[in-house]
């Protein structure tokens, strides 16, 4: 009895048909663009809505901290997955989808996204 690799064995050395390699790197593809849609829909993004520009520190969940000078009426988008956002005397945590908006100098969390 011979070796079912063997006799499967393509002119290139290969055991399996081109169409499965093809599948096999179809579904790869498919949970690679999955894995990121999901990670980038669940990022926290920030809006300004006061006429002034405010610089915010935000603390993220690994310890890192980092200050950033956001724009009258800009928006920042996917500043982190789970972190604290402060302004001026005021903080909130954010996470998940959420949206930090800044209005009067002070942060709270936007319904609307």
């Amino acid at each position: 009895m011979e070796n079912i690799a063997l006799q499967t064995m393509g002119l290139k050395g290969e055991t399996e048909p081109a169409p499965v390699r093809r599948v096999h790197l179809l579904w790869g593809v498919i949970l690679a663009v999955t894995a990121v849609s999901i990670s980038a829909a669940q990022a926290v993004d920030v809006r300004n809505r006061d006429r002034m520009p405010h610089e915010i520190t935000i603390n993220h969940s690994d310890g890192k901290s980092e200050t950033i000078k956001i724009g009258a009426g800009q928006n920042i988008a996917n500043i982190c997955s789970d972190c604290v956002v402060l302004a001026g005397t005021t903080s909130v945590e954010a996470k998940g989808n959420a949206t930090v908006k800044i209005e009067r100098g002070e942060v709270s969390i936007d319904g609307k996204r």
